[in-house]
Order: C-alpha cells, then sequence, then structure tokens
C-alpha cells in the first residue's frame, strides 16, 4: 500500500508540474500515466467514467480526476494522496519562482518560452477533447471488442466493419443534448438527468 501510495503522490506531483493551461490539459497528463498497463491499469472506458464523474461533481476537473483515479488505485488513502499532490508544485511554484518570472517577463527568451507554451496548450485541449470523445462513440475492452450494445435493431443488420463500431446510442444522447442546451436553453442539471435516463433506456434494449 505504501508503494502504491508513493507512486501516486510522484504521479500527480509530476502532472501538476507540467500542466500549463488548467484542468483540461491536464485530462491528457493523466490518461497518460494511468490509463494501460504502463500505468495504473485502468481502462479507457474507466478514465472516460472518471472524467465525466469529475466534470459533475463540485470543483476543479483536474483535482476532482485525481481524487477518483486515486480512490481506484488505493481507496481513500489513494484519494488524498492523489489529492494533496495537485497544489503541492504550483505551491512552490508561486513561492519560489513568482519573483523571478515577474523581475524578468519582459525578458525575450521568457516571451519565447510562454509563445511557445500556449501552441502546446491547445494542442493538449485539442487531444484532452478527443480523449473525452472517442471512448464513449468507439467504445473498446482491451482485446479491441466492442463493449457497448447498439440498438437490437441495428444489432441485427449485417454492417460493415466500420459502421459496426459506432455507438449510434452515445451519438444519439450527444445530439439531444446540444438540442435540449443550445436550442431549448434547458438547465444544465436537468439535461444530466435525462442524458442518464436515455442512457438506462437504449442501452437496456
Amino acid at each position: 500500500m505504501i508503494i502504491k501510495l508513493l507512486i501516486l503522490l510522484y504521479t500527480f506531483m509530476k502532472i501538476a508540474l507540467f500542466n500549463f493551461g488548467g484542468g483540461y490539459v491536464m485530462i491528457s497528463l493523466i490518461e497518460n500515466e494511468v490509463v494501460g498497463p504502463n500505468g495504473f491499469g485502468i481502462t479507457p472506458a474507466e478514465f472516460a467514467n472518471i472524467i465525466a464523474v469529475s466534470e459533475m461533481t463540485p470543483g476543479p476537473i483536474s483535482i476532482n480526476t485525481a481524487t477518483y483515479v486515486g480512490y481506484k488505485i488505493a481507496g481513500v488513502l489513494g484519494s488524498l494522496v492523489a489529492t494533496l499532490a495537485i497544489p503541492i508544485p504550483s505551491f512552490f511554484i508561486v513561492v519560489f519562482l513568482s519573483p523571478i518570472l515577474a523581475k524578468y517577463k519582459d525578458h525575450p527568451l521568457n516571451k519565447m518560452i510562454f509563445y511557445g507554451l500556449r501552441a502546446v496548450v491547445v494542442g493538449l485541449i485539442f487531444n484532452a477533447a478527443f480523449i473525452l470523445v472517442k471512448t464513449p462513440l468507439f467504445a473498446y475492452d482491451d482485446a479491441k471488442n466492442l463493449i457497448f450494445c447498439n440498438l437490437q435493431l441495428l444489432r441485427d443488420f449485417d454492417l460493415p466493419f466500420n459502421l459496426n463500431l459506432i455507438n449510434f446510442g452515445s451519438i444519439g444522447i450527444f445530439i439531444v443534448s446540444l438540442i435540449l442546451i443550445l436550442k431549448l436553453k434547458l438547465n444544465p442539471i436537468l439535461v444530466i438527468l435525462i442524458s442518464g435516463l436515455l442512457g438506462i433506456i437504449i442501452f437496456s434494449i
């Protein structure tokens, strides 16, 4: 258990140290560290569920994700360690490096560094968007088998291989959610509840 906690502490401190651009950038970093056999063994589907729950619960997505991953790996102590590991690097950077950055904020080298970082942040956010989309819309297990159930009507047809990879149920819920939020201006909390109900109905068919 101690080894797991130390690994969690090191992993999330490392993630927080290189997190430029906020919580959504951290999604890419966390996925790279915890998903798959080279990480903590969390599957893409489990990670997508962790992100979904982190989005729905109060607080920054980075902290919430760390909390849930920590709990998945080492229970309550794992949650505590992973959560506390996120602000530690930021604390030391603010205390020790902020005066230096403020002093040399107009230095050409400093400006070039942040110019490059802005481009990386955009790329990481796009990658985070891809992570959030690929699992619910194209869901696989470790053996590359589909782990979702489409409507029975679609399962009865011998569709081409590429069409069988598409999770039509999730796409339908996504479109309905967009319409409810953008067109009907429904409360997001109500949309979440409706989406959950639609998920139960569609994937139990």
